[in-house]
């Protein structure tokens, strides 16, 4: 597995995208702290109430995520929609096949290394957004709240890892790419269609469309349910994440849908592994 993991660092490393992926990170996190630098001082200077300062620093956190789980997610969009379907037209996944290993241990491989290079970006994207916020705007954060949202904030762009190179069996690289950033920009639309529809009350079509994109594929709710985690909870998170317009999340995800997740996940990787042993190489 070892092997694995630094061969997909290496592989990383030498495509262009990882490297304008970086800088533009790189650029994002710098004019975000700008920003929320610029903000802070602003707020400072009107000598605003605690509580007001309180939920400026709740919003830059909702903003500041958001774009940060975007990043994220093309990340993983750049680099795994030609995993094994790229490979093949490069010849390298023949050589790599020829291996005495069952083919399904090579994709769980695959999808391991990826994960842990996608995991670690993400982490250093979300300390990055949190750290920028609590030592700018003076964001009071527990470590207990800070490991869950944590933990729930890397959990989504491996769901959309283990989609993506299910569809990377199937499909050719850029047709993969492109039918996975249109699950996720759904995805990503049914929560920005759900915060816009709270200010005029709950309409059953809005639910009913949420659930179901949801239940195809879960990353905006992971991600909803890793902010209401980081912003305390029931104690704190409805102050900034219940009047944001389309940033809005009126309703939390529970813990029986996280739990679906882990199953969806799951069921994905098996289908991948079970379409990777019976494909044509």
């Amino acid at each position: 597995m070892t092997l694995y993991i630094s061969a997909t660092f290496k592989e990383l490393t030498r495509k262009r995208v990882f490297l304008v992926t970086l800088i533009l990170t790189l650029v994002f996190l710098l004019l975000f702290a700008f920003g929320a630098w610029g903000i802070a001082n602003m707020t400072g200077e009107n000598q605003g109430s605690p509580a007001n300062r309180l939920l400026s620093s709740m919003v830059l956190m909702v903003l500041g995520l958001f774009f940060a789980q975007f990043l994220a997610s093309f990340f993983v969009l750049f680099t795994a929609m030609g995993t094994i379907t790229g490979e093949q037209e490069s010849g390298l996944l023949l050589a790599v096949a020829a291996r005495p290993i069952p083919r399904w241990k090579l994709y769980l491989a695959k999808w391991l290394g990826h994960a842990v290079w996608i995991a670690v970006y993400s982490a250093v994207l979300f300390v990055s957004v949190v750290w920028t916020i609590h030592s700018l705007a003076g964001l009071p954060l527990l470590a207990e709240e800070l490991l869950r949202g944590l933990a729930l904030f890397l959990w989504m762009p491996l769901l959309l890892l283990t989609i993506t190179m299910l569809g990377s069996v199937y499909l050719p690289m850029l047709g993969n790419g492109i039918c996975a950033a249109l699950l996720y920009g759904l995805a990503l639309f049914s929560g920005l269609v759900e915060g816009v529809s709270s200010y005029g009350g709950s309409h059953p079509a809005v639910e009913k469309f949420v659930f179901l994109t949801g239940l195809l594929l879960p990353t905006d709710t992971v991600y909803r349910r890793s902010l209401f985690e980081l912003l305390g909870g029931a104690d704190w998170a409805g102050l900034a994440i219940t009047d944001l317009g389309p940033f809005s999340v009126p309703s939390v995800p529970s813990n029986a849908f996280l739990l679906y997740t882990v199953g969806y996940a799951a069921v994905m990787l098996w289908l991948g592994c079970r379409a990777f042993s019976r494909k044509d190489l």
